[in-house]
């Protein structure tokens, strides 16, 4: 259903976020996951690759103005 298609979330470290990064990359989603803690991301990006996903790790606080772009 998702195939061909990229999905971004952000808070994708923990909670709602890595269960929805999981449920995307389930339906053949390639996931743009974002959040504050690098080693979270890495740990739901492998369970994702697992699932069948293309996963891109993007680790900012989007809540900063001078956060890195």
């Amino acid at each position: 259903m998702f195939s061909n298609k990229v999905v971004l979330i952000t808070g994708a470290s923990a909670g709602i976020g890595a269960a929805t990064a999981a449920c995307f990359a389930k339906e053949g989603a390639s996931l743009a996951i974002v959040g504050r803690n690098e080693t979270k991301l890495n740990d739901v990006a492998r369970r994702c690759e697992k699932l069948g996903g293309e996963i891109y790790v993007i680790k900012a606080d989007i809540a900063e103005d001078n956060e890195e772009k």
